[in-house]
This record gives C-alpha cells, sequence and structure tokens, in this order.
C-alpha cells in the first residue's frame, strides 16, 4: 500500500518514520499533535491551549481568534464536534496508554490526521470575535491603537492600479505592517475594499480597460478612527 498517496506530507515527515519502525501508537499519537500544532500555527494562537480546549477555544463560540472551515457556517459546530472526538478518543487514548493500536489502528489515525490538516489548511482565520479594538491589541494584533489608526488612515487613502493587489501587500510590509493586520480590520468591518472598470483610451481611441480600486472607512472604521 503506497501510504504517501494518502498521508498529509507533514504526516509523512514526522510519522511515517515511527510506523515503519512499528512504534505504532508513536506514529499515531504524533499524528493527531500534528494536528494540534497545525491548529496553532494556523490562528498563531499564544496561550496555554491544548487538544479539546483549544479546539473549543479556536472552533467553537466566544471572544477569540477563529478558524472558519470551507464548508459553511452551518456545518461549524459539526467540524468542532470531529476535531473534538479525534482528540477526545485517538489523542488522548495513543498519549496515556496506546497498547491496542495495531498497525491498522495507526494507517486510520494517520489518515485522519491527514484529512483534518487538510480541513485546517482549506479554513479561513476569521478576526470578527476577537472582541472589537481592545481585543486586536489584547491578542497582539496590533502594539497599540495608533499602530491601527496610522493603518487605516493609510489604506483610506490607498489606491490600487489595474486591480494588482500584490503591490499593496508590498507597501504595506514596507511600512511594518502584516497582511494579518489587514484582514483583521477587513474581518472587523472597519475597512472595505471597492473597485471599477475604467477606460484610460483617448477619446476617439480603442478601449483600454482596467480596473481601478480604493478603500473606503467603513461606519464602523470612523467610528473607530475617531475614538482613537
Amino acid at each position: 500500500m503506497n501510504l504517501d498517496k494518502f498521508l498529509h506530507q507533514r504526516v509523512i515527515d514526522k510519522c511515517k518514520a515511527l510506523y515503519e519502525d512499528g512504534h505504532f501508537s508513536q506514529a499515531a499519537l504524533e499524528s493527531m499533535k500534528q494536528v494540534e500544532l497545525a491548529l496553532k500555527e494556523r490562528t498563531e494562537i499564544g496561550e496555554n491551549l491544548f487538544g479539546v480546549r483549544l479546539v473549543d477555544h479556536i472552533l467553537g463560540s466566544g471572544e477569540g481568534i477563529k478558524l472558519k472551515i470551507p464548508l459553511g457556517d452551518e456545518l461549524q459546530e459539526q467540524a468542532k464536534l470531529l476535531f473534538k472526538g479525534a482528540f477526545s478518543y485517538y489523542r488522548n487514548y495513543a498519549a496515556h496508554d496506546g497498547s491496542k493500536i495495531d498497525e491498522t489502528i495507526c494507517i486510520r489515525v494517520m489518515m485522519l490526521a491527514s484529512e483534518l490538516l487538510d480541513l485546517i489548511a482549506a479554513s479561513s482565520v476569521s478576526f470578527a470575535e476577537i472582541g472589537g479594538v481592545k481585543g486586536l491589541i489584547k491578542k497582539g494584533i496590533f502594539d497599540n491603537e495608533s499602530q491601527l489608526s496610522d493603518l487605516l488612515s493609510f489604506l483610506s487613502s490607498y489606491f490600487v492600479i489595474y486591480g494588482d493587489l500584490s503591490e499593496l501587500f508590498q507597501d504595506l510590509a514596507k511600512k511594518g505592517y502584516s497582511v494579518r493586520q489587514y484582514q483583521a480590520i477587513i474581518d472587523l468591518d472597519m475597512i472595505e475594499y471597492h473597485s471599477k472598470i475604467r477606460n484610460y483610451a483617448d477619446s476617439g481611441e480603442p478601449e483600454d480597460e482596467e480596473e481601478f480600486g480604493w478603500f473606503k472607512l467603513t461606519p464602523n472604521g470612523r467610528r473607530v478612527l475617531a475614538q482613537i
């Protein structure tokens, strides 16, 4: 059986050698640890959270940075239960006993971990429930309110030519801002991107249409900027 065809690359790199050496419980445990690490890396969660508590924090309700699964908000709860079940059943057993994990069970756990890793990669990080400006600073997304207001002011006067946002992200990096910060203020409905097609050709010349874009503060963004 060609396991590489079915396993996520992280599982291949970190667990396959253990499996091939007959350390089935260790390979199963490590595959679930890779899922745990991927959750923390994807959301950059720094809190001392692991296993089921980590899943509740990232996929459940409440204030914080969330991971939104790709199949729709209506399945968010089911995704949380899927991750919690995998951690509760396989990870905890492998960590505290693992004696009954044979080759077949090990393969199944590694495949389940691979599926969960793919799901994490396909999910999006959301800051909508982080707790507003205070949450952004508390979680370390922004150093302070001044940094946030500077980014809002910069974007509200920024124009995008030809609809190419890659230059925007280069300009953000030059000014010390991250894509993560940009995504946070978009998620919190502080600023929104607008665009339209413009014809740059002179009168009588063939049409030369290109996309022209700009950012605009939302009512919430203007309120936040005024309060800061």
